[in-house]
């Protein structure tokens, strides 16, 4: 998989969403809520976040990821518009990290990020530092 290092922007974004994480975790429901915070960033610049929606029913969580893209949507950006995104995580002591992180999309995340742009760029951790990835090299055996 080919990578590319963060920009100026990338990091811009990374921060904000760091943010957004720490800011919105909730530690009093469901033994940590809101874990993961994702932002997606649009042709234009505009910047949509979303958090990680857990609930008793494992089915009716949602990752951060869909959330911020549905944000940017629902205020009338097409699926082509979305050109960035990554997902930071909450330090939790069982996940084994001390500070919030950058993380990689799930395998559902992948292939909504592909559907919805295909060469959307990725923020993802490579051997320790972040760096870009298109969303279709995050699933190099996708035949459809």
């Amino acid at each position: 998989m080919d990578t590319t290092p963060l920009t100026d922007t990338d990091r811009d974004l990374v921060d904000r969403v760091v943010e957004t994480n720490e800011k919105s975790f909730d530690d009093e429901l469901l033994d940590g809520a809101h874990i993961v915070a994702a932002g997606v960033r649009t042709a234009d610049g505009s910047v949509y976040e979303g958090v990680s929606l857990p609930a008793s029913i494992g089915r009716a969580s949602l990752c951060a990821e869909p959330v911020a893209i549905g944000s940017a949507i629902a205020d009338g950006y097409s699926h082509g518009d979305v050109q960035t995104c990554v997902a930071v995580s909450y330090p939790m002591p069982d996940h084994d990290a001390d500070e919030v992180r950058t993380v990689p999309p799930c395998g559902v995340c992948r292939e909504m990020l592909v559907d919805y742009n295909d060469q959307m760029r990725v923020i993802i951790p490579v051997e320790g530092a972040n760096r870009v990835a298109r969303a279709v090299e995050l699933l190099p055996g996708r035949t459809w």
